[in-house]
């Protein structure tokens, strides 16, 4: 099946809700635990609105036929010293794992960046995702740090890494 990149649309709401929630459920390297998410529909299309309406912000999903297999939110700075930054949540369900989608997702922001002048983008990963920090790296992020203990998951303290990527702005 083929897997389609493309901005979210107000209509996405719902399949974005949906989307998330399986996501909360599937894996513990997403920073919700499943039961406290709790967006509707109303609160998703907000977010799509906000997002759509700023132009150092961008929301892209991945589809396969008519579902929501994945998504990336490159949310940017609000203000004037951070403008120029955007902070980036990515996730995809686990069936879709290892096949491309989240280079692509990556892909697609760090061509938009310099467009947008957006000059820095970062995110924050556990240190145990090794799948996740290898594409990273092979993309061109950066390991800026680790912020100790930064999560509590499934009664442990978990690590993350701070990671950058510089645009050419």
């Amino acid at each position: 099946m083929s897997v389609l990149i493309r901005p979210a649309e107000e209509s996405d709401a719902r399949p974005l809700v949906q989307l998330r929630r399986r996501l909360f459920a599937e894996t513990a390297f997403m920073l919700w635990e499943p039961g406290e998410f709790t967006a509707t529909a109303e609160d998703e299309l907000l977010f799509i609105k906000r997002l759509a309406s700023r132009p150092n912000s961008r929301l892209l999903l991945a589809t396969s036929d008519a579902e929501v297999v994945g998504f990336l939110a490159a949310i940017g700075g609000e203000r004037n010293r951070l403008r120029h930054s955007a902070l980036l949540a990515l996730g995809v369900t686990r069936e879709w794992w290892s096949q491309g989608i989240a280079s692509r997702l990556l892909a697609e922001v760090i061509a938009w960046a310099p467009s947008a002048r957006v000059k820095r983008l970062e995110l924050m990963v556990h240190t145990t995702n090794a799948k996740a920090i290898a594409v990273y790296r092979r993309l061109g992020f950066e390991v800026e740090g680790t912020r100790k203990c930064s999560l509590l998951v499934d009664g442990e303290y978990v690590d993350e890494y701070c990671m950058s990527y510089i645009t050419g702005v």
